[in-house]
């Protein structure tokens, strides 16, 4: 009996050393399982952390263009009633030049 259990423990480890990078061929079979979970939860924890960043990052560049295109509409001089048409067609929210800021 213990001779199989032997040979089961040598396919088992034969089998994970033999899928696993050299590096983790330092510890013994736990311990690598165990700094291999690690090593995969941080890189997880990495990934869903860009994706926060890239989120926001497009998240800003659209509220950033927005200003501009309503920057450049008012420098160009066009007024909210032309506007206020495209923007109920299109759902959006331009902003031209108001009926007090051209009085001014």
């Amino acid at each position: 009996m213990d001779k199989i259990i032997i040979k089961i423990n040598h396919v088992v480890f034969w089998w994970y050393y033999k899928r696993v990078p050299k590096f983790f061929h330092k510890w013994t079979i736990l311990k690598s399982i165990k700094i291999l979970v690690d090593n995969y939860e941080h890189a997880e924890y990495r990934y869903e952390g860009l994706e926060k960043v890239l989120k926001n990052a497009s998240n800003r560049e659209r509220e950033m263009q927005s200003e501009i295109t309503n920057l450049k509409l008012k420098l160009m001089g066009v007024s909210q009633e032309a506007i206020d048409p495209l923007n109920k067609m299109f759902g959006v929210d331009l902003k031209g030049v108001s009926k007090e800021e051209r009085n001014n």
